[in-house]
């Protein structure tokens, strides 16, 4: 078989964009690689660490599940597509948290695309690989290459999934509020990767001060990242005018990532002349999801209202 035979049946098999990525019917969901799997590992070498899933107890979804997922190797996206679309035919890529050490795939996860798919938005819940330490001092990590790639692929998919090409956004929790963040401002239109909207849900901003949240900092960037590579990822470092509108929730409670989080990065936003909706509410804690709380559970209505608002 000729190497070109092969590519063609690699690209149509493994990527989202290939012939089957067309399939999912009005009301239903479906998980694509984003990438091809890594490839089976040569004899006498070690073959890569099997991705983890661990089920937690308590602080159940509405299908009462609360998975956690480490060492991914292939990053997936699972588009749900709502059984009408409105909003302007909206779509959101959704990044769960998880400090960048893993991923809290069905509560910030799942749990949110099927939430807003009841509400007709369409949406894809990204399970990103994680950072590797070859990239703590140079080049994107990879969970910031995946996510510039899912929104690639809801643009590219836009006809397909009955999607605005102009209203496809991300939203993120935590660590995946930085991922979410850090795609709104890497993003770029010439490629179709920048998102039209960021929702940025008690979200990771800070990369130094007495509020950031160090895990995560290093998770990402290492347990000594330079001066210049924690102002590359310092969002309100990187706010700057042209970015699109960002919408920021947090608890006032928040003691896992404090409130200046959301904050200086509001600040940094309004001083750029970006559109910022920031939104707080008075508990909840950190990882609220879709609300643990009347107070909490707050954020989905005002967000669908500055959704509908937005030009």
């Amino acid at each position: 078989m000729s190497m070109k035979i092969k590519l063609l049946i690699t690209l149509l098999v493994f990527s989202p964009w290939g012939l089957h990525a067309q399939t999912i019917a009005p009301g239903d969901h479906a998980e694509f690689p984003l990438r091809p799997p890594p490839a089976k590992a040569v004899k006498g070498t070690p073959a890569p660490e099997a991705e983890r899933v661990t089920f937690r107890i308590g602080n159940y979804d509405d299908l009462g599940l609360n998975r956690t997922i480490e060492n991914i190797q292939t990053p997936t996206l699972t588009v749900y597509r709502p059984a009408k679309a409105a909003h302007r035919n909206a779509a959101m890529v959704v990044c769960p948290g998880g400090g960048y050490a893993m991923e809290v795939i069905d509560r910030e996860g799942h749990a949110i695309a099927r939430y807003f798919a009841a509400q007709d938005l369409t949406m894809a819940v990204l399970k990103y690989r994680l950072p590797k330490a070859d990239s703590f001092e140079k080049g994107l990590p990879d969970s910031q290459q995946d996510a510039l790639e899912a929104i690639r692929v809801l643009r590219r998919h836009a006809s397909d999934w009955q999607i605005d090409p102009q209203h496809i956004g991300i939203i993120g929790f935590s660590a995946g509020g930085h991922l979410a963040g850090s795609t709104a401002m890497l993003g770029k239109a010439a490629d179709g990767s920048r998102p039209d909207f960021a929702v940025l849900m008690y979200a990771v901003t800070l990369m130094h001060a007495e509020s950031m949240h160090a895990s995560s900092r290093e998770r990402l960037l290492g347990p000594a990242p330079s001066e210049s590579r924690i102002a590359e990822f310092s969002l309100e470092k990187r706010a700057r005018p042209g970015l699109p509108p960002f919408f920021l929730c947090h608890a006032t409670n928040d003691k896992v990532v404090p409130l200046p989080n959301a904050e200086l990065l509001a600040a940094a936003l309004h001083q750029a002349n970006v559109p910022t909706e920031p939104f707080t509410v008075n508990s909840g804690g950190h990882g609220f999801g879709l609300g643990r709380d009347e107070e909490s559970a707050r954020w989905k209505a005002k967000f669908l209202i500055w959704l509908d608002a937005l030009p």
